[in-house]
């Protein structure tokens, strides 16, 4: 395949996410072009007019044209397209969660190095400069050593149908919207929390979590502290305090194309540093079409599993009434 030919995506789910976000961002990315897509309802994937329209996942997947693809379905078909697509020689974007929990990340990490295909997990918001710039203002010290990092994510959901009550698709809130509660801690961290202690609030019929928070210890007295659920009204925030100061992304990662403040506090001085609207999204379609075509890309396949491990342990944790769960290590992860 040619160097210079803009990467062939197809996208697996056209629901919201994928129409309001990946859209726009492969039709922007000078290095990507939207090939395909597919849906159980042919007319919706036509409606984002691809190149070729598909009415099954599995046409899709057989279209010898499309090297990349990006899953926006379900939590729950996540794992079985992923497979499928690199049994088809395919690179894959998935949405978050990778999968519904470690093993299955696991597999298809395994899966992606046998078949020599790239896997990431769409972790948008780490491409913004603002994401940058509080990771590089924590690692260079500029608010003492790093302490607490706070991440909430919530709103309130009215539907008693939705696709995230289901248990066997991958529902719940956790997996939904706190997965970038649990990354943020890491990612400013730059580690796996040693161990958790996690309370829920579950539904009475689908026994997802509607509502979970978590204590994520990562040793020498430095925590995360993560509350998600969709049981409260709309939150979405991340604050990192120090010893010598606090970084605060008031809107969170919900900082797609607007402008966004962060807030830097010290002894000295008090900072707002101020950015223009940003598309994240293409930013990252830009990164792993990179990628594709042989250059480094800036999240890794494990980046999923290390994710999902804390996410494990916070529900094991939550359904058990708060009892402290120990995470699994990279080095010690051993999945069938």
């Amino acid at each position: 395949m040619s160097a210079d030919r803009p990467v062939q995506f197809g996208i697996l789910g056209v629901g919201r996410i994928a129409v309001k976000a990946y859209v726009p961002a492969i039709n922007d990315a000078p290095n990507a072009e939207l090939a395909a897509a597919a849906s159980r309802d042919i007319t919706r994937a036509e409606s984002i007019n691809p190149k070729r329209a598909y009415g099954s996942y599995e046409a899709l997947l057989d279209d010898p044209e499309v090297e990349a693809v990006y899953i926006a379905t379900h939590n729950g078909l996540h794992l079985p397209l992923a497979l499928a697509a690199f049994e088809r020689g395919k690179h894959v974007l998935c949405e978050k969660p990778l999968a519904n929990d470690a093993p299955q990340c696991a597999e298809l990490i395994e899966a992606a190095a046998k078949a020599d295909r790239l896997l990431v997990e769409a972790f948008m918001y780490r491409y913004h400069p603002s994401i940058k710039e509080a990771k590089r203002l924590i690692d260079d010290g500029a608010i003492g050593e790093l302490r607490t990092v706070e991440g909430a994510f919530s709103y309130h959901m009215e539907s008693t149908t939705d696709v995230r009550l289901n248990p066997k698709w991958g529902g719940g809130g956790l997996l939904d919207i706190g997965t970038y509660c649990v990354n943020a801690c890491r990612l400013f961290f730059d580690e796996v929390p040693r161990a958790v202690t996690a309370m829920g609030d579950f539904h009475p019929e689908y026994k997802v979590d509607m509502a979970l928070h978590g204590l994520l210890d990562f040793g020498s007295g430095r925590y995360g502290v993560i509350s998600s659920g969709f049981d409260a009204g709309f939150r979405n925030r991340i604050l990192a305090c120090g010893t010598g100061g606090t970084i605060e992304l008031p809107k969170g990662v919900g900082i797609n194309n607007v402008p966004v403040t962060l807030i830097l506090k010290t002894r000295e001085e008090t900072r707002e540093i101020e950015y223009e609207p940003f598309a994240m999204y293409q930013a990252m379609v830009e990164d792993f079409a990179n990628a594709v075509r042989g250059g480094m890309c800036m999240i890794d396949a494990k980046e999923g599993l290390r994710n999902a491990v804390v996410m494990d342990a916070l529900l094991a944790s939550a359904r058990l009434g708060g009892g402290r769960v120990a995470v699994p290590h990279e080095e010690d992860l051993r999945f069938k």
